[in-house]
């Protein structure tokens, strides 16, 4: 069953590389390239911009087993733009850089749970995406996290981890995007009661990994949690593309 769980996570990640390999060479023909962090002309990515997206960020998430969050990268400058480019304007061939970045992540994140997983029954670890709205679904076309989550499964597999991806949060319908909805207080208002497990007999029991695109007060993440633990889950940590750092908010 794990090497069919395999077989089909690597299918996936295959279909999604040539579905972005696809997207970007249209994107060449209608329009020039230019880097999605700071406009260079002629490539996705420069190399500066690309640099800026391997520094991780520690953000504190008091309702995760680590009682922390893990981030790629601060969320400003080039890097807050080229994930606005990715997300917001359906920039796919950033999958490929974004999904490295978070990949990244694997093996710090491998040495911190092992200890923790220890003591624990043998349960896959579930990678679950924070969920969207269905406008934003919509809107997008595409659940814009899936080939980041296949990456990240991909490189806790090279660590040993048994991961698979598990779509188990949805979203109820909510007025504005999350980074729209300005200050600590007014996010988390937005998504109370919001999130749920669309199935907890696929989560009792089970370590999980929560991924977001970014964090920003941590209000997301945080009704994430709630609701895997609510569901039987242990949510152990948080991982996100980018992060606001501690004390900028509401900046």
């Amino acid at each position: 069953m794990r090497n069919l769980s395999l077989a089909s996570g690597r299918l996936r990640q295959a279909a999604y590389a040539v579905v972005s390999a696809l997207a970007g060479s249209v994107l060449d023909l209608l329009a020039p390239r230019a880097c999605a962090g700071c406009g260079r002309p002629d490539c996705l990515l420069c190399l500066s911009c690309r640099s800026l997206l391997f520094r991780p960020l520690w953000v504190p998430a008091p309702a995760y087993a680590l009682g922390l969050a893990l981030a790629c990268a601060p969320y400003r400058g080039p890097v807050r733009r080229i994930i606005l480019a990715w997300k917001d304007h359906d920039n796919r061939p950033l999958d490929g850089p974004l999904g490295q970045a978070m990949a990244g992540l694997a093996p710090t994140l491998s040495r911190l749970i092992d200890p923790l997983l220890r003591s624990k029954p043998a349960k896959a670890i579930l990678v679950v995406p924070a969920p969207s709205s269905a406008a934003s679904l919509r809107r997008r076309g595409r659940v814009h996290l899936q080939p980041i989550l296949l990456s990240l499964v991909q490189a806790l597999q090279r660590q040993g981890l048994d991961a698979r991806v598990e779509p188990a949060l949805i979203m109820n319908s909510v007025r504005t995007k999350s980074v729209q909805a300005g200050g600590r207080r007014n996010r988390s208002r937005r998504l109370a009661g919001r999130i749920a497990v669309a199935d907890p007999s696929q989560l009792a029991g089970h370590p999980v990994l929560v991924v977001d695109d970014i964090i920003t007060t941590g209000s997301t993440i945080r009704q994430c949690a709630r609701a895997l633990e609510a569901a039987g889950a242990l949510p152990v940590a948080a991982l996100a593309l980018a992060a606001v750092p501690p004390g900028h908010e509401d900046l």
